[in-house]
């Protein structure tokens, strides 16, 4: 069964895209806030990486504690959820979940440990590769991409690829002799691009896209130091972060835009930072923020607008030590959202960070619940800031334009693909406009160019889905946007119909995901609505008619809900809306 009501409907979020929203300051403050902290195994030197997926974290073990698996759906409480470790103890300083399967690296003769995460509270180890499938006995570091894992021992130069896309039945691939005269410590690949971190000082660039039936092309060699550590490569393959683990190491950033010739643009150091720490170790860029775990400086976020001119964007400090060798904050996973940036400390566990005041230029949240993480592709959205746009101006028909007043928006999403953003409204300190159509998941870069001024750079998170309620008094809390589904009245709500069948109500919000925006088609299989924490039925979930990235979902209230406020959450794909009320008479 399916309703759809459009004049009500639309005429309540026009008018809450319209609104002047709070202006969102645009400059970082240095130190960042802690949401939640969680250490499953009080001690020292016991935790290594870590990886998030949906609401869970994956924490790494540097002892032989195995891989700790934490619930961060409340990141204020993050609690423990499950653990995998096999009778001779995993010391897993690797970790990567994709899809619910999870990829640990040994460092004890267990080469690397392919294990079904589905259950939080029962891991499944599905397979191994050992020297018996032509894999390595000790691995440090692994990456996973496009079906294919990579795997660096960090005692010979050589990767080795094997083919995953079968988590049971992992088969070998090919190995790969790098030109590091020492050895590789880490991998990455990135758009079809591999990048080899080596310790002799020596970062190759391999075309991977035709692994399975070429051998990879080496594109250049970057003399990137010795004990480079581990890189990474922003969205556009144009700039490489490459961390060197040794005492006062740095991150160098590197022009790679000809991997043939690359160019040195900068070293960020502890002292270019005013921070104090062993070393640097694991870097990630996503937009125009890099972020370092930087050991006793805990997390560090660099400002690469201008990655000449790299400066402190914001921190946060993990370690309450002495600097002194291997300690403090070890991981930084930044991919679920910039409100809860995951860490992992190598004596204080897990580590949940909101990142949100480190973004520099525009800042982009849903327009609906005004999350910075509540953003999916073709999600309308808001982005804050200053000297946006020369004039107002607001869209005057539902096939929106690309351009408003001089200003267009362009979303570069993680495989480099760059698009126009369809505008809703623009003013000098705020524009509304959709997520474009087709804009993959991972680390986005924002362009908002007005007239002829440069280009503002912004970072974001787009995700797969990422559903987000809108309210009437426009903060993202309170009361929801919705209407009767029979009458098109607003709250307070009769509880049940006509013929005494509990009520329906159509509310509205953003970010289901593609397949349920803009386009016909019910995806209430895949959505669940919670009122009070109890689940409800929901008829319908998909595109609301007129109003181009409107979703709306229409939502049976249970048997005998009494009068009063009640609280609705909408959640697709493991994750969750804002929160928001009602009110039944």
């Amino acid at each position: 069964m399916q309703y759809r009501f459009a004049s009500c409907a639309q005429a309540i979020i026009f008018s809450l895209l319209l609104a002047q929203f709070f202006f969102v300051d645009a400059f970082a403050q240095v130190n960042l806030k802690l949401l939640g902290q969680l250490d499953p195994f009080p001690g020292t030197n016991r935790y290594g990486d870590v990886w998030g997926e949906g609401n869970y974290a994956y924490l790494g073990s540097f002892s032989g504690l195995g891989v700790t698996i934490i619930d961060i759906s409340n990141p204020a409480a993050p609690q423990m959820a499950g653990y995998y470790n096999p009778p001779s103890g995993g010391r897993f300083q690797d970790v990567i979940v994709i899809d619910s399967i999870g990829y640990f690296s040994s460092e004890n003769n267990g080469g690397v440990h392919i294990v079904d995460v589905r259950d939080p509270a029962n891991p499944t180890l599905l397979s191994q590769l050992t020297t018996d499938r032509n894999g390595y006995p000790f691995v440090h570091e692994i990456f996973v991409a496009d079906g294919i894992l990579y795997e660096a021992d960090s005692r010979t130069n050589r990767v080795r690829a094997f083919n995953v896309r079968n988590p049971r039945d992992p088969l070998f691939v090919r190995e790969i002799v790098t030109t590091d005269p020492r050895f590789i410590h880490a991998i990455v690949v990135i758009n079809g691009r591999l990048y080899s971190s080596g310790w002799g000082g020596k970062t190759d660039i391999y075309d991977v896209r035709n692994i399975l039936t070429e051998e990879p092309r080496l594109l250049g060699a970057v003399d990137s130091g010795n004990n480079s550590h581990s890189s990474w490569v922003s969205s556009d393959g144009r700039l490489l972060a490459s961390a060197r683990e040794t005492l006062d190491g740095d991150v160098r950033l590197f022009d790679i835009s000809d991997p043939a010739n690359p160019r040195l643009l900068s070293s960020i150091t502890s002292q270019s930072l005013g921070i104090t720490a062993y070393t640097a170790h694991n870097p990630y860029i996503v937009g125009n923020l890099l972020f370092i775990s930087w050991y006793q400086a805990g997390l560090v976020v660099v400002d690469i607008t201008d990655p000449t001119q790299p400066r402190l964007a914001g921190s946060y400090d993990t370690f309450a030590g002495e600097v002194s060798g291997f300690a403090g904050c070890w991981g930084v996973y930044p991919f679920l959202g910039l409100d809860r940036v995951l860490l992992g400390d190598m004596d204080g566990g897990l580590f949940i960070i909101d990142a949100t005041t480190a973004i520099v230029g525009p800042k982009t949240v849903s327009a609906a619940s005004y999350k910075v993480s509540a953003i999916a592709s073709k999600t309308i959205v808001a982005a804050f800031g200053t000297n946006l746009s020369s004039a107002i101006q607001a869209a005057d028909s539902a096939l929106l334009p690309t351009s408003l007043a001089g200003t267009i928006v362009q979303v570069q999403d993680s495989i480099g693909s760059l698009r126009l953003a369809p505008l809703y409204y623009v003013s000098p300190t705020q524009i509304n406009f959709q997520i474009p159509a087709g804009t993959a998941p991972g680390p986005a870069t924002l362009y908002v160019t007005a007239g002829q001024a440069r280009p503002q750079i912004g970072a974001m998170i787009i995700a797969p889905t990422a559903p987000s309620l809108f309210t009437l008094d426009q903060s993202g809390n309170g009361a929801a946007a919705a209407i009767d589904a029979f009458t098109s009245s607003g709250a307070p709500f009769n509880a049940t119909r006509n013929d005494g069948q509990p009520n329906i109500i159509a509310i509205y919000g953003s970010g289901l995901g593609e397949d349920a925006t803009d386009i016909d088609g019910n995806v209430n299989a895949s959505v669940q609505v919670r009122i009070d924490g109890q689940p409800v039925t929901v008829h319908y979930a998909g595109r609301a008619p007129l109003f181009v990235g409107l979703n709306q979902l229409n939502v049976e209230f249970p048997a005998g809900i009494s009068s009063g406020n009640h609280n609705l959450v909408v959640t697709r794909n493991g994750v969750s809306s804002n929160v928001v009320t009602f009110e039944v008479r």
